[in-house]
């Protein structure tokens, strides 16, 4: 079952190499939380009612054996198997009935959510073309040891360039990350007042009969359940009540985790000041600011950044992908790809060396170093 989990998450959830530098934690959860969905489904799914139902139905012949409703002294002679039939689909509830196929489909659907706007919006281009840049940088900085001076290659200008005329990425993060939200807020809900409702009372199917008592000891949750078959009432059981209530607390939790995690990814591209590179960059324009100040120039953005003004304030794409990196690889991934795509930045970037100092001594052989 867990290999049949793997499979269908490698399958319906895998990412490329350039998709993965850019999935934060807050993604990484989420991906979590739909495997564990899916595990649960695959867990329960033996145990599908409709499919084979497990329900052993006797008649009400004492008084008060089905509760409040009347006994029958008389066999009515319905076949014992159209009996459990009968009873399957009418005294059970929906959720009860397709639970197992609510916990995939509820996955698939999450899942399908992501894949459609990355479909729509196209944002698998401008992340392959920024990574891209990445690995250019990366090339570079590392196996060259040369300055980066790829500003006017023909690709770095090209992908600069396809951010330049479209902005998908942002709007296609932010908008699929509210329908995530929505849905598993709605899920959540259905899962909450429609399935703690029938697996706790399966009579009165009527959350405002539930008592604490019942929410504290799940054991004692009602393992009959009375049908009546053309005015005849039969006692059934055989659900597994209290299996399904276990798993669907645990279902629950995950679908909070899941609406923690959407709801600060919502905040986070809204106010985005709170990410490394933000701060980084606030730092460095402030910094800027005052030496403006102190000479008497011009302190506006634009003037104090240059080139720079216009590739993470003013474009909202790549100013998300830079902070998705800096979330996932720390700064200096996306440092490189702005000394990269900025010249003016790239030399303010180095380091000066106003003066060195050193004091060695050779001692048997070995060098000591003050």
């Amino acid at each position: 079952m867990a290999m049949l989990g793997s499979a269908l998450m490698g399958g319906l959830m895998s990412h490329s190499d350039a998709e993965k530098v850019f999935r934060p934690w807050w993604d990484a959860i989420e991906d979590f939380v739909i495997y564990g969905l899916i595990m649960l489904g695959l867990i329960v799914s033996p145990t599908t009612i409709f499919n084979g139902t497990p329900l052993y139905c006797t008649l009400c012949t004492q008084p008060g054996q089905c509760g409040s409703a009347p006994n029958t002294t008389t066999d009515p002679g319905y076949h014992i198997y159209f009996v459990k039939s009968y009873c399957t689909h009418k005294a059970l509830g929906k959720f009860t009935l397709y639970f197992p196929y609510i916990l995939l489909i509820s996955a698939l659907i999450l899942v399908g959510i992501e894949r459609l706007f990355k479909k729509v919006f196209k944002t698998n281009i401008q992340v392959e073309g920024f990574y891209s840049l990445l690995l250019t940088s990366k090339k570079i900085d590392g196996v060259d040891g040369e300055d980066m001076n790829m500003e006017d290659t023909v690709h770095t200008v090209e992908v600069r360039q396809s951010f330049n005329h479209s902005s998908s990425f942002f709007p296609s993060y932010l908008v699929r990350t509210i329908f995530e939200f929505i849905f598993g807020l709605l899920l959540t809900f259905y899962m909450l007042f429609t399935g703690i409702g029938e697996l706790i009372n399966w009579n009165t199917l009527n959350l405002q009969d539930i008592s604490v008592d019942d929410l504290v000891d799940l054991k004692m949750d009602n393992l009959r359940v009375f049908c009546d078959v053309h005015g005849d009432f039969y006692e059934c059981a055989g659900v597994p009540t209290q299996f399904y209530l276990y798993v669907l607390i645990i279902a629950l939790v995950l679908l909070l985790v899941y609406l923690l995690t959407t709801f600060i990814t919502i905040i986070w591209l809204l106010c985005p000041c709170n990410s490394k590179l933000a701060k980084f960059m606030t730092s460095y324009r402030s910094q800027l600011e005052s030496a403006a100040i102190a000479q008497g120039a011009d302190t506006s953005s634009r003037v104090l950044l240059g080139e720079i003004h216009d590739i993470y304030y003013e474009n909202r794409d790549l100013r998300l992908l830079l902070d998705l990196l800096s979330v996932t690889s720390g700064l200096a991934p996306p440092l490189r790809v702005l000394a990269l795509l900025d010249k003016q930045f790239r030399k303010q970037c180095k380091p000066d060396i106003i003066s060195l100092e050193r004091d060695s001594q050779i001692v048997n052989g070995k060098l000591y170093i003050d």
